[in-house]
């Protein structure tokens, strides 16, 4: 997941730090074949990973696989979980004069009937019920302007209003990559700005329009799960004492084959629980595998949700691996800014110690987010930028083998060293998993849901 918004540029002329004494260890263990040939079996086709279906249950299945073989204690934290897969949409002017128009599917949109749908539009404004009241929308397809209500909202109130559809514009540049966050009444599509303002501009000329709509898409009941692989902590010191270091990394994808987003991280992450699970260590590691990411951070927040306060006050740190394949530039973020993260500042100490371009920035759109908001300090790893991110040539072929043994080599070494400390920074009160109850955050910045 994540193209990153990047707020801020934190090396500044700081002391170069000592490179971490255990690095030349690990660059001699961590194997950027071998991550490299776990991407090629989790992203060897399209529609590889998406959530919910045989794939992401395929590549869970092989996740745990390898984990076993390492020796690892597995357990798969199973949970429901609603499936959806866009096969496209389509949306037609018939007249006044026929053109096609560049549509999007909204995300959990019923399918239309496969022959389609075919109505007349009728402009109803941000699609408020009090704008639904002053148009006659019964049988017609709704042309709606994005903005102040979710895309759920307007498309629900032009279903009530008898309305059969519903066509959303952007209210910026582009068009929209959206959810309804759960199913409508009736199939939903996006057009750009563009050409959303063209059809209002026929309607308000009072000139008849007649689309003809079509949405394929898929929504089933199935179920997701999260892999979760535990390194015991072996070296001494009284059980009471031990904390537990998670590291992270979501194995679904969208529909393309995903191998930046996200089996690059899932295939390091992989590496590192082979090379760790040799090592003897004072805390113990978790290496979680997440599912349904793509969805809204599904799988995170399920695991973090299903935490006792106590089991939260014991996690002593938050690491999350999401896109570290492909491109120049290192990221580390919290998912809020001014966030207090040792765990970040030691990532920041080691990137600039190896001397690798990065940047400190922000980002609540991936799997550390649910962890930060329970009060455990996070960071969040992964490189940029990506030109292909969600598009079909997210393939294995793109990836840099440079970039995915650098991150090996970071966050073996830096889950190492922390899983090590014995003088952990104390997190005071324990926390609790409450402020997540509610929250949907989604990887894409532009997968919106208003």
């Amino acid at each position: 997941m994540a193209l990153i918004a990047l707020l801020a540029f934190a090396s500044t002329a700081y002391a170069v730090p000592s490179v971490p004494v255990h690095t030349q260890e690990f660059t001699k263990k961590i194997s950027a074949e071998r991550i490299y040939q776990h991407i090629a079996k989790l992203a060897d086709r399209d529609d590889a990973r998406i959530a919910g279906f045989e794939g992401e249950h395929r590549a869970a299945d092989y996740i745990a696989r390898e984990l076993e073989k390492y020796g690892l204690n597995v357990e798969r934290q199973v949970f429901p979980f609603l499936a959806f897969q866009d096969r496209g949409s389509e949306v037609q002017v018939v007249e006044p004069e026929p053109r096609n128009l560049d549509s999007q599917t909204m995300t959990y949109s019923p399918a239309t009937p496969e022959e389609g749908l075919r109505a007349e539009l009728v402009y109803a404004g941000l699609g408020s019920e009090e704008e639904f009241a002053q148009v006659d929308a019964k049988g017609k397809i709704a042309l709606i302007k994005r903005g102040e209500y979710t895309f759920y909202e307007k498309t629900q109130n032009a279903a009530k209003s008898g309305a059969v559809g519903a066509i959303i514009f952007n209210n910026a540049s582009g068009n929209i990559n959206g959810t309804l966050g759960e199913p409508t009444d009736i199939p939903a599509a996006s057009l750009s700005d563009a050409e959303g303002e063209s059809l209002k501009a026929l309607l308000e000329q009072g000139i008849k329009v007649t689309v003809t709509m079509k949405v394929d898409a898929v929504l089933k009941n199935s179920y997701s799960q999260n892999v979760i692989g535990t390194i015991p902590g072996k070296k001494g010191g009284p059980f009471k004492e031990r904390k537990t270091i998670v590291v992270g990394a979501h194995y679904d994808g969208v529909d393309t084959p995903a191998a930046n987003d996200n089996a690059s991280g899932t295939g390091t992450l992989l590496e590192l629980a082979r090379v760790l699970s040799k090592k003897p260590m004072y805390h113990d590691v978790k290496v979680i595998f997440f599912g349904a990411e793509e969805a809204g951070l599904v799988g995170s927040t399920h695991y973090v949700e299903s935490l006792d306060p106590r089991e939260i006050a014991d996690i002593a740190a938050m690491i999350n691996m999401d896109m570290v394949g492909v491109g120049d530039t290192m990221g580390v973020m919290t998912a809020e800014e001014g966030a207090v993260s040792f765990v970040a500042d030691r990532a920041e100490e080691y990137i600039r110690a190896y001397g690798h371009p990065y940047r400190r920035t922000v980002s609540d759109r991936s799997d550390h987010a649910p962890f930060e908001a329970a009060g455990i300090p996070v960071v969040f790893l992964n490189y940029g930028p990506d030109p292909n991110y969600h598009t079909d040539e997210d393939t294995v072929d793109k990836l840099s083998k440079n970039n995915l043994y650098n991150m090996g080599v970071l966050v073996t070494t830096l889950t190492h060293d922390i899983a090590n400390d014995k003088n952990l920074p104390e997190r005071g009160a324990a926390f609790s998993a409450e402020g997540l109850k509610g929250e949907k955050r989604f990887h894409n910045p532009e997968f919106a849901n208003r």
